[in-house]
């Protein structure tokens, strides 16, 4: 649910198309483009460690181009892809400071911040981009999503209302109204939110995830492992789906299989620590 759009496609025709009007010709800004073309030919081929270099040498090469502001943007999301965070703060760190209100770029810092747990953080360019725009919808999900973590529900109630007030059959606002409603124990409530998106969006893997949640709080077996089966069938291989199972067979009192589930879960990436609370109740 908190997954974050691809931004590669988006870059790639959005730099592309401003140095293709930008830059001049004269020898030394081809020698630029040049750099500048090859790490785009290594962002499609998913190179994003030769694309780094690629950049780096083109900022190396014209430090003070007028361009290298949009392409530190460029270099910052393939370092985020690359798991080096502090780097690529920094990176967009000096695109901000060149163009602060350009809606993207704080798009990009603040879900690198949400990345390295820095909420607050992410919260400000959040708030940023909406005292520009107060109806960009992603600004207003992630927000809302920021909010929920921060148990600030009413705040988070706000945001995924004013997304449904603009698009009353927005996926994400309506994703959200259910996880408040599963925040405060509300199981029924999400359970029907679910159930109408499932209709309307069959296909999606982490609906039949968290309507299977909600069956397990309210003591519906039979239709949580329904569920469960059809959001890995659909590629929902994460681990809470195997923690979720893990908890379905503890309740049937099948505790090789849940144990299999939690050790599952663990391989996934699930925090150590819950992992161990659960394999205890296995034994």
């Amino acid at each position: 649910m908190i997954e974050y759009p691809n931004e590669y496609q988006l870059m790639k025709k959005i730099f592309l198309f401003l140095f293709s009007v930008c830059l001049t010709l004269d020898s030394a800004a081809q020698t630029y483009e040049d750099m500048v073309n090859r790490a785009m030919d290594h962002v499609q081929q998913n190179d994003f460690a030769a694309a780094g270099q690629a950049m780096k040498a083109a900022l190396r090469k014209e430090p003070a181009n007028p361009n290298n502001p949009m392409l530190m943007v460029n270099l910052g999301t393939i370092l985020r892809n690359l798991g080096q965070y502090e780097e690529a703060l920094i990176s967009y760190n000096v695109a901000i400071e060149k163009y602060p209100n350009v809606p993207f770029i704080r798009h990009s810092r603040a879900a690198l911040y949400c990345e390295m747990d820095r909420f607050d953080d992410a919260l400000k360019d959040y708030n940023a981009i909406l005292l520009t725009n107060p109806v960009d919808l992603e600004a207003l999900y992630r927000r809302g999503l920021i909010y929920i973590t921060n148990k600030n529900l009413l705040a988070a109630e706000e945001d995924f209302g004013k997304i449904i007030e603009i698009y009353p059959e927005n996926l994400n606002g309506k994703m959200g109204l259910a996880a408040i409603k599963k925040r405060r124990a509300e199981w029924k409530e999400a359970e029907e939110i679910y159930t109408d998106l499932i209709y309307k969006h069959k296909s999606n893997a982490g609906l039949y995830y968290n309507r299977a949640e909600c069956y397990l709080r309210l003591n519906r077996p039979a239709a949580t492992d329904s569920d469960i089966k059809k959001a890995l069938e659909l590629g929902y291989d994460e681990a809470p789906v195997y923690i979720l199972r893990g908890q379905l067979r503890l309740a049937q009192y099948e505790k090789r299989l849940a144990k299999e589930d939690f050790l599952k879960a663990r391989e996934s990436g699930m925090d150590e620590s819950i992992v161990e609370d659960f394999l205890r109740l296995c034994k």
